[in-house]
């Protein structure tokens, strides 16, 4: 049981090493033009993006170091937060191929089962 619980946490810690790295590395403009679709003010706009990505960045290192079960539950909330706020504001992700805002249910339950059955690290 063990192999398989670090198994899904290194790949959350993966998901949130990439999705922190590749968007301002990447994907700079079409971040911002998101951004902007949100209405907030244009100066905003790049230091959120900023912190997002560092907020990402975090918890990929906080999985690696020494998680919690507060790990689990502030990116549960992080992933809740993310995926109401572009459900409301780019209702289009609803039906894009690639299926953004279905994928982050099984996110959400890992996440909730992590918090739920943390173990003590050795």
């Amino acid at each position: 049981m063990r192999a398989t619980r670090r198994t899904v946490e290194w790949s959350l810690a993966a998901l949130w090493l990439w999705s922190g790295l590749q968007p301002p590395l990447t994907a700079w403009d079409e971040s911002i033009a998101m951004l902007a679709r949100l209405e907030l003010p244009h100066a905003a706009q790049a230091p959120l993006f900023l912190l997002s990505c560092a907020m990402d960045l975090g918890f990929a290192a906080w999985i690696a170091w020494r998680p919690t079960a507060l790990t689990w539950r502030l990116q549960a909330w992080a992933v809740l937060f993310y995926s109401v706020v572009v459900a409301v504001a780019l209702p289009e992700n609803w039906l894009h191929p690639f299926a953004p805002l279905m994928k982050n249910l099984p996110i959400l339950a890992m996440l909730l089962w992590l918090g739920a059955n943390r173990e003590a690290k050795p």
